[in-house]
Parts: C-alpha cells; sequence; structure tokens
C-alpha cells in the first residue's frame, strides 16, 4: 500500500522546509527532464533500481540512495520485478547550504550497512509525524529532517569507503586516550600512532578524513579546549600554570598559540567569562 504525505505550507520560512515524504511498494518510470523544484532523497527498501542524472547511472540496490539537487534533469525505473522505494523532498532558507556542506554540491550515491537501519527508520518517525497531524507549525518535521539528513552523512558511506560512523569508531580508543593524557608535554605524532599500532602518515591521513587536519593540530585544539574550560573556572590559577596544565612547555608558547587560535590572549579570554 502506498503511504504519502504532504506537509502545509507553514506561515513563516524554514531552515528545512518538508515538502512531501513517501513509501512506493511498487515503483513507476519516472522521467523528469526539467528536474524537481525541490531536493528529493530516493532510496531503495527492497529490490533494484536505476536513477540517470544527467547521462550519470547510479544503480541502486537495497539501502542505497541518491540526493537529487533542484532542478537537475533526471529519470529512474525498476530493475526488478518489484521496485520499493521511499522518498522525500524538500526546501528551506538552509537546504540547500546544508545539503552542499554535507553531502556535496553535486548527486552522488550513498549506501549503507546491511544490519544499520536508522535511515529507514528516521524516514518513518517522519512519515508518521505527518501523518499524524500533530506538526502543523513544521518545525517538528524540519528537525527530524535535519537529524535524517546528518545520519546520511554519519552512517551513510561513498565510493566504497567505510561510514563515518566506522572511522570514528577505528580512532575512539586514541581520542578516549587523549583525553585522559593530552596534558603529556612530550606528546607527539609517534606516542598516539603507536596507540593505534599504525605508522605516522596513515594516522594523520585518518585525521584529515575525520576532522580536516592532523593528528597534532587536533591535540593543540584539544589543549587549547581546556584551557578555555580552566581559564574562567581556576581563577587561583595563573595563565603559565593553566598553560602547562593543559600540555604546554611555557607560557609564551601557550599564550601565542592561544593568540593565534583564538583572537584574544588568554587573560582577555579569562576576563571576558570569568565570574
Amino acid at each position: 500500500m502506498m503511504r504519502r504525505a504532504v506537509f502545509p505550507t507553514p506561515s513563516e520560512s524554514l531552515p528545512l522546509q518538508m515538502e512531501t515524504i513517501g513509501f512506493n511498494p511498487e515503483q513507476e518510470h519516472i522521467q523528469r527532464p526539467e528536474g524537481y523544484p525541490c531536493f528529493h532523497w530516493l532510496q531503495t527498501i527492497e529490490g533494484d533500481g536505476e536513477l540517470n542524472v544527467q547521462n550519470k547511472i547510479f544503480k541502486l540496490p537495497e539501502r542505497s540512495g541518491v540526493l537529487l539537487h533542484p532542478g537537475v534533469p533526471h529519470f529512474y525505473y525498476a530493475k526488478s520485478p518489484i521496485w520499493k522505494t521511499a522518498y522525500v523532498t524538500f526546501t528551506g532558507t538552509m537546504a540547500a547550504n546544508l545539503a552542499i556542506d554535507l553531502h556535496g554540491a553535486f548527486s552522488d550515491k550513498i549506501q549503507w550497512d546491511r544490519n544499520d537501519d536508522e535511515i529507514t527508520q528516521q524516514l518513518e518517525r517522519i512519515l508518521q509525524l505527518a501523518e499524524s497531524g500533530a506538526d502543523a507549525s513544521g518545525w517538528k518535521s524540519s528537525a527530524e529532517l535535519y537529524r535524517f539528513l546528518t545520519l546520511l552523512k554519519t552512517n551513510g558511506r561513498k565510493n566504497h569507503l567505510p561510514s563515518l560512523s566506522r572511522r570514528l569508531e577505528r580512532i575512539q580508543q586514541l581520542l578516549d586516550w587523549l583525553e585522559k593524557e593530552f596534558a603529556n608535554p612530550d606528546m607527539g605524532l609517534a606516542m598516539m600512532a603507536e596507540q593505534l599500532k599504525i605508522g605516522e602518515r596513515q594516522l594523520n591521513e585518518r585525521f584529515k578524513e575525520l576532522f580536516g587536519q592532523t593528528a597534532y593540530a587536533y591535540l593543540i585544539q584539544l589543549r587549547l579546549r581546556k584551557a578555555k574550560e580552566w581559564l574562567p573556572a581556576r581563577t587561583d590559577w595563573t595563565v603559565r600554570q593553566i598553560g602547562e596544565a593543559v600540555g604546554f612547555r611555557d607560557a609564551s608558547h601557550f599564550v601565542a598559540t592561544f593568540r593565534m587560535k583564538e583572537g584574544m590572549t588568554p587573560e582577555k579570554y579569562r576576563r571576558l567569562h570569568g565570574s
């Protein structure tokens, strides 16, 4: 049985504004030479389909989908006797920025693991909310849609790479260790790599993939975060003591690094946030 919900047009513009959502037990052939006016997520629930986006073909088996941008020509069709799909369409004042920041400027296939049903379950939650009529303002659906888009980012994978969640699991042991050992002034790449039993180059590659920075830059950021927690809270400690407590060898290095990263000295930060 087909399920489809159309959202009411809200009285105020929303960052993410739902248009339609549904589950289709027998997806028909769709042709849109001028594209669709909103962002359009399409995924396979059961069976197989193909999506042609400007002559680029995406095969869509179970647990995979594509986020189509507005106005992009496309058509899709079943490749198995039955093709069950789910979809959601949306717009909003921040829709374009969020879609590009999370998933890139061009349509690409997103897949997820067989034992991971969070993405489909989140679509079901949004559909149930729409069917209940309990969200006349649209704000609840907007929040749930944001969660859905972030799930695609964290649980989905592209180009046969592991998902963000899986990649984070691989270094979580190191992140937990750094939370305890960040104050060691002798900490360096070699010690960090040893925790994961990998080389320093591979360690930096993993950190750049996940955080956009090297492992040592992550450590410096962690030390500064701890300093920003302690500067207002530990008013009986000098700036020098705070710097040493978070792993800097001398006060001048701490102050210079803090100023470069935060745009102000530790003393000014303490005055700004102090009691």
